[in-house]
């Protein structure tokens, strides 16, 4: 039995983030359980670099598996010419720029989001601007943009570039959230099939000793009370309002820090920016994190939230799309359009760090057996015909 992989989120964006994390957390799955009788080969795309999280190249020479490479040849010819029994498509939205025409055998693919289509309509961009993180220019393109609905329709049109696959009798159709589930349903009522709900799984990751990153490091090592922040370099997470809040609460809390992954500088003399970490150090940054905060204006899933309560370090959540469906009753939620409700639910957090203990225990155990669950049924769909 012959399957495709698909490697491109190892290179997407630099591999670095959520998808990449989800594509790796099924296919070590996949490693693990695949017998004598699976061949496996994985879609890459050697026009664009390896990417910065993980090495596919290495990763697919421990694993036995062969590359494909997309940009000397169309995945249905690929598909055609080694015999390919089953395709899984990891994050669809990453093949809007290549040919899915013509495929015909058993394919499994994920639709993460709808980010843009839905920022399209509620026309949230028109509200984010970050003047340390942007220029005037590129904030006035990209607000005549949504205004006119040009980005939209450019996001549309990317869209309905894969659904035909994603809609077709030979797919599963598959997405990381009931709230995502609903999206597509709304936007795309040409699916006429079950949408599948996989939560994206528990990442296995390892946390050593040994901190490397040396900042984050002396913040540890001194005991510093910090705040923290993934992907800040992401517009629509929303660093900007946390930034505005913590000047505010910097003023009363003056042993307390907030650290920032990917921002591009510091904002505050006790504001830490560190570009990038290291697999354990991130878990290292989860585990002695004073809380995490999570201001996002939209999420798929969210694996931040899940990884930080898996430590026991409380969240602060905005309490809008797919958050409040997988953090439950575990987050200190707050309207990520209000400064001063962050402020509020922060407060809380740094007056009773136990806030919500009880209830991340229970979520832990409960989001853990549902990624478990939703895992081996993915998984044993990849390995079957």
């Amino acid at each position: 039995m012959n399957i495709l992989l698909d490697f491109i989120p190892f290179q997407h964006n630099g591999g670095v983030g959520g998808a990449a994390s989800f594509a790796k957390a099924v296919y070590d799955e996949v490693f693990r359980k695949k017998t004598g009788e699976h061949t496996l080969f994985a879609v890459c795309d050697k026009s664009v670099p390896i990417g910065q999280q993980y090495d596919y190249e290495q990763f697919a020479q421990e694993n036995d598996v062969q590359l494909f490479d997309v940009s000397s040849a169309t995945l249905s010819s690929l598909i055609t010419q080694h015999k390919i029994d089953v395709f899984f498509i990891a994050i669809g939205q990453f093949y809007a720029k290549y040919d899915l025409s013509g495929i015909q055998c058993k394919t499994i693919m994920f639709i993460h989001d709808l980010y843009n289509l839905e920022s399209g309509d509620n026309l949230v961009d028109l509200t984010i601007h970050d003047s340390k993180a942007e220029t005037k220019w590129h904030y006035f393109k990209r607000i005549v943009n949504v205004a006119i609905g040009r980005a939209r329709a450019k996001s549309l049109q990317s869209y309905k570039r894969i659904m035909p696959l994603y809609a077709a009798s030979n797919t599963l159709a598959y997405t990381v959230s009931d709230y995502s589930k609903t999206a597509l349903q709304y936007y795309f009522p040409e699916i006429k099939k079950p949408i599948h709900v996989c939560y994206s799984p528990d990442k296995a990751a390892r946390m050593d000793e040994t901190i490397e990153n040396t900042q984050l490091r002396m913040l540890v090592q001194d005991g510093k009370k910090y705040l923290l922040m993934i992907a800040a370099n992401r517009l629509f997470k929303n660093p900007q309002t946390l930034l505005k809040v913590f000047n505010r609460l910097a003023e009363e809390y003056p042993d307390l820090y907030v650290l920032t992954l990917k921002y591009g500088h510091s904002t505050h003399q006790r504001h830490i920016d560190i570009p990038f970490l290291s697999e354990s150090d991130l878990e290292q940054a989860y585990h002695h994190a004073y809380a995490l905060v999570f201001a996002s204006y939209f999420e798929g899933f969210g694996y931040p939230p899940i990884e930080a309560i898996k430590h026991g370090t409380p969240v602060v959540a905005s309490n809008v799309t797919s958050i409040p469906e997988v953090l439950g009753e575990a987050g200190v939620y707050f309207s990520p359009f209000y400064p001063a409700d962050l402020y509020r639910a922060l407060r809380l957090v740094i007056e009773n760090r136990d806030i919500r203990k009880s209830e991340i225990e229970r979520q832990v155990g409960k989001i853990r057996q549902r990624q478990q669950e939703d895992l081996h049924k993915l998984v044993d769909q990849i390995l079957s015909i």
